[in-house]
């Protein structure tokens, strides 16, 4: 297996990507190629020891603040582009970018193409779970406006990615919205539901934020791009303020920080299940290319999760299983 890896659209240096690639390629025998400046990348791999790595040398880098659009055309030279070519070619098997996601949904769906039958894209985020298991939202910020059609695609595409990367033989769909009972939501939900309900697939019906990380209602959670992002963003940041409150009634107090001590295990495992360093990357669905889009702060665990994210759905022959999955749809209409 070829995974390639694009070390130059991240916020750390790309140093700290080349790392994070190298130990997961050795973890899980992969053939990794670098996408990137080979003057960065090239001292990396000859401190750490390690030969058999390739590069792929680009010129130019699009950065988080570049318009997406824009930048796709006007860098064409770029290791997000490259490595995208790369993968439209057949030469690598997976891209792993943890760049701009913008760009890369544009660049995947202007390079790869779509899955026919499939008319948008998604982004699919898995999130660990109070009950133990994780839980699989999708899209959580592929596409701003959706139409009920985009979501019902999303839940087969989810469904997929359930049963065949993740093993749940006959996975649950819920539709994020703000209460359980039917008829609650905009038009774009209502119209949903009553697709969803239709579809082939099991579906529970409305679930609300609040109950998906503690209840875990369904297996697969529906939503347009731009209130899954929503959700997630207001996740990450709930967790980052639950932390920061509890340091801060710990310090100072001499009895609360014994107990942290005593606690300072249980306080890790937390920070683990939660942390994105090991919630690996999230797979643009829908796309003719196993694309793995990896935080923006990834740092080497980070990144090493992200291509073993890339490894699973390799492995699981999940593009071919999507490609068949929606053959006899109708998807004309929206």
């Amino acid at each position: 297996m070829r995974i390639l890896l694009d070390v130059m659209g991240g916020d750390l240096p790309p140093q700290e990507l080349v790392r994070g690639g190298i130990a997961a390629a050795q973890r899980h025998d992969i053939d990794l190629v670098f996408a990137g400046d080979p003057s960065v990348i090239e001292p990396v791999i000859s401190k750490e020891g390690k030969r058999g790595f390739e590069i792929l040398p680009s010129r130019s880098v699009i950065r988080m603040d570049d318009p997406p659009v824009k930048s796709v055309r006007d860098k064409p030279d770029s290791s997000l582009v490259l490595g995208l070519r790369e993968l439209k070619a057949g030469e690598v098997d997976a891209f792993v970018s943890p760049g701009n996601t913008g760009a890369i949904v544009v660049a995947s769906l202007f390079v790869l193409g779509r899955i026919a039958g499939i008319p948008r894209p998604g982004i699919l985020a898995v999130l660990p779970t109070l009950a133990g298991k994780e839980i699989l939202v999708i899209d959580v910020g592929a596409n701003s406006d959706c139409t009920p059609k985009h979501l019902v695609h999303f839940a087969l595409m989810g469904s997929a990615y359930a049963r065949d990367v993740l093993g749940i033989e006959r996975p649950t769909i819920g539709l994020l919205n703000i209460g359980t009972e039917r008829g609650k939501g905009n038009r774009l939900i209502g119209k949903a539901f009553s697709l969803l309900e239709e579809g082939p697939f099991p579906f529970a019906g409305n679930v609300e934020a609040h109950s998906l990380l503690t209840d875990r209602p369904v297996d697969v959670v529906v939503s347009d791009g731009f209130v899954g992002n929503v959700f997630l963003k207001a996740v990450e940041g709930g967790v980052s303020a639950v932390t920061g409150l509890l340091r801060r009634s710990i310090r100072g107090r001499l009895i609360a920080m014994l107990g942290a001590l005593l606690m300072s295990g249980s306080f890790a495992r937390v920070k683990g299940t939660l942390s994105y360093r090991r919630r690996g990357g999230a797979p643009l669905l829908g796309v003719n290319g196993v694309v793995v889009i990896a935080h923006g702060r990834s740092d080497a665990e980070a990144i090493g999760s992200a291509v073993e994210v890339a490894h699973r759905e390799v492995r699981s022959d999940l593009l071919t299983r999507l490609r068949h999955g929606i053959e006899g749809w109708d998807t004309d209409g929206g």
